[in-house]
């Protein structure tokens, strides 16, 4: 009995192994006797922000550094952009404020787009602008404003099937 057993398992061994595999068996025969290969590269940035900036009592145009986009590695058709979420008033503790207004050059600063055609290392100013009258009205004292920025990536083709 037990030699028939063993047989029986061997015999289980030998049919179960004996079945070829070919590569052109998938599921959508797209690649008849062949591989797919693929890979995904993570995409990945990095833009610099100013932590902080003093500007200068009676200067209505103020630099306050720039942002720079020091790396990028996009995905077709996406994009980084940094955009001014919130402005705290240029306060003092007595709730004293003085108005100003971020600015980029010539325009009002809201928002700048890094793409994949971006240059690394390109840098956007940033400056503040106070009126002559604001300065004027200016109360002495200390003085302190936050910039919160945010940073987004977006890829148009998110979701896409790209088969």
């Amino acid at each position: 009995m037990k030699k028939l057993m063993m047989a029986g398992i061997v015999c289980a061994l030998c049919v179960s192994g004996s079945f070829p595999v070919l590569a052109d068996e998938n599921e959508d025969n797209s690649s008849p006797n062949g591989m797919i290969l693929s890979y995904y590269q993570q995409p990945d940035y990095l833009v610099k922000i100013p932590s902080e900036a003093t500007i200068t009592f009676d200067s209505e145009i103020n630099s306050i550094g720039e942002l720079e986009y020091q790396k990028g590695n996009l995905e077709p058709d996406a994009y980084v952009t940094v955009s001014l979420e919130k402005q705290s008033p240029l306060e003092q503790e007595e709730n004293n404020t003085i108005p100003y207004t971020l600015y980029s050059g010539e325009e009002v600063f809201e928002s700048v787009v890094y793409d994949e055609q971006t240059a690394i290392g390109t840098k956007t100013p940033l400056a503040v602008h106070i009126t002559k009258e604001a300065w004027e009205a200016a109360a002495g004292g200390d003085y302190v404003a936050t910039l919160t920025f945010l940073i987004s990536y977006t890829n148009p083709h998110e979701g896409e099937d790209n088969e």
